[in-house]
């Protein structure tokens, strides 16, 4: 049986896993939430398994990806390691793009003046530029990342060589452990007035709103407030101009997943809820970032 790039065989790993779960067609969508990688990405791929035999599709509201008999053959060789490699994003500065890490290679490690590492690139790497600031990762089984300055690359083999400013290990740790716990919330039936007056008191930006069970039920920023101002409505009600969408984390996750999260929907803070969905404490990334400053 041929051998797949590694790429191919971590999306491939990842719809036998999720196709075991659910025992139904596995839209790309979830392949892609589940190894933190752009959806066209898998959609791409998916055409070169399918032409291979290693999938079959449905097309439809309940479509999806299978994998067929070839897929699960090879998942189960001895020969393969599906988990072994991931793909991991790649961002210019702090934007994110369509580029992602298929491989990572770190030269000289033991040399503090020549420390580089040769990364193998999927995607179209003129969007890449030598001088660029380039964060790689975090990964998800290793949980390490790569901060540096892209020094070269070519278009040939696809890949970039970062002098590497900064490899950080992401612990495992629980967000309990890392979280503010002196949460201040609001009640939804709390004017934008007494809001006002809990943002100048605690030096804060937002506030979780709450309902009667002391559930969240949204967050008003201070944002909301000046649109509030401009309106000369500071007596109406939290709820009236609260977010819906609430950024929020389990008490009990890890800050891997904080990270990710923050990544994902370009947030800055995650409330914490326990079990209950009850507000028990905030996580920023200033929070996480003094933690892994400890560390280093």
């Amino acid at each position: 049986m041929e051998r797949l790039p590694s790429t191919y065989a971590t999306i491939l790993s990842a719809l036998v896993e999720l196709y075991n779960m659910y025992r139904r067609p596995i839209k790309s969508r979830e392949i892609a939430e589940k190894l933190n990688v752009n959806e066209g990405t898998i959609r791409n791929i998916m055409i070169a398994l399918k032409i291979m035999g290693f999938i079959d599709s449905k097309t439809g509201p309940y479509g999806g990806y299978i994998p067929t008999q070839k897929a699960f053959e090879y998942i189960k060789s001895p020969s393969v390691s599906p988990i072994a490699h991931e793909i991991v994003p790649i961002y210019i500065g702090m934007m994110p793009t369509n580029l992602y890490a298929a491989s990572i290679e770190v030269l000289d490690l033991l040399n503090p003046f020549g420390n580089k590492a040769i990364v193998r690139v999927i995607g179209d790497l003129k969007s890449i530029r030598i001088g660029d600031k380039v964060r790689i990762g975090p990964s998800l089984s290793t949980r390490i990342m790569i901060e540096g300055t892209v020094v070269d690359k070519s278009l040939t083999s696809n890949e970039i060589v970062v002098q590497i400013d900064r490899i950080v290990v992401i612990p495992r740790v629980k967000i309990s452990d890392v979280m503010t716990k002196n949460l201040i919330t609001i009640h939804k039936d709390a004017t934008l007035r007494e809001a006002a007056a809990l943002f100048a008191e605690h030096r804060i930006r937002a506030l979780p709103v709450v309902d009667d069970d002391g559930r969240i039920i949204g967050l008003i920023t201070t944002s909301d407030l000046a649109v509030a101002v401009s309106k000369g409505d500071l007596n109406s009600k939290v709820g009236d101009y609260m977010r819906k969408e609430i950024p929020v984390i389990h008490i009990d996750s890890d800050i891997y997943d904080a990270i990710r999260l923050m990544l994902k929907h370009k947030i800055g803070r995650l409330i914490v809820v326990d079990s209950s969905g009850k507000p028990v404490g905030i996580v920023t990334r200033t929070d996480i970032l003094k933690y892994l400053a400890l560390i280093e």
